[in-house]
């Protein structure tokens, strides 16, 4: 495909994928609505938090949400399920199809693979064989190296897929364990769900860092450490 047909292509897809992002973003924020107090409890019980004011951090609220929507209660039900079955109706008709899809989300651990031609990446599910999929994620595919492994929520959008903005990074060990068990068709070894302890890990990991700074700040050779850290953390692959 020449440069300029690529060029129109991910304009034409691009243009499609915006709307259906804002959609997404307006249907979790309704369905969190549907969200009992128990609800979220169980989601800070799981994620292991211990200070409400952590969830001022936008991050963190964001997994709580999530947890709190899509991971099933004790009885098995969850939020989701209950949010499409007593809210559908009230959508925009536009919406409801999309709102449907969904309740299909999964959580999985991924590798980015390849750029596809148009936009977005290709991803491998580290934890099903031989499943490559088109993930439609501007940020990703800007920041994004290829082999890059990152855990997170995507569901099937139609002729791509798409996640939720939430995206943490597995740990060297964390990613051996859970892949070997699944290539053995066994379940991943978690308290809770995958999602629940990955997060649960990066927002442990965030609180250290955070502590860190904090104590490498109080001197000028440590403070100029933390702001070099900063500045590199910044920076991104763009293809």
């Amino acid at each position: 495909m020449r440069d300029h047909d690529l060029t129109a292509s991910r304009d034409a897809i691009l243009t499609g994928y915006r709307p259906v992002r804002a959609s997404i973003q307006r249907l979790l924020a309704q369905a969190v609505g549907s969200c009992r107090k128990a609800d979220f409890a169980r989601a800070a019980k799981q994620l292991d938090l211990v200070d409400e004011a952590q969830l001022d951090d936008p991050n963190i609220s964001n997994m709580l949400c999530d947890i709190a929507l899509f991971e099933p209660n004790q009885r098995g039900h969850r939020v989701i399920d209950r949010f499409l079955r007593t809210e559908l109706h009230l959508l925009a008709p536009g919406e409801r199809q999309l709102a449907l899809r969904l309740r299909t989300a999964f959580f999985s651990i991924f590798r980015v693979a390849d750029w596809h031609d148009a936009a977005g990446v290709w991803v491998d599910d580290l934890l099903a064989q031989e499943r490559r999929l088109w993930l439609l994620d501007e940020g990703i595919e800007a920041s994004a190296e290829e082999g890059t492994v990152v855990a997170m929520r995507m569901f099937d959008a139609g002729p791509f897929y798409a996640g939720f903005g939430i995206v943490v990074q597995p740990d060297p060990v964390a990613l051996e364990v859970c892949a070997s068990t699944s290539s053995r068709g066994q379940p991943v070894p978690v308290r809770c769900s995958l999602a629940a302890s990955l997060y649960g890990d990066a927002i442990m990991v965030g609180a250290l860092r955070a502590a860190m700074d904090q104590e490498c700040a109080r001197t000028p050779r440590g403070a100029a450490a933390v702001r070099s850290r900063s500045s590199s953390a910044r920076g991104g692959r763009r293809r």
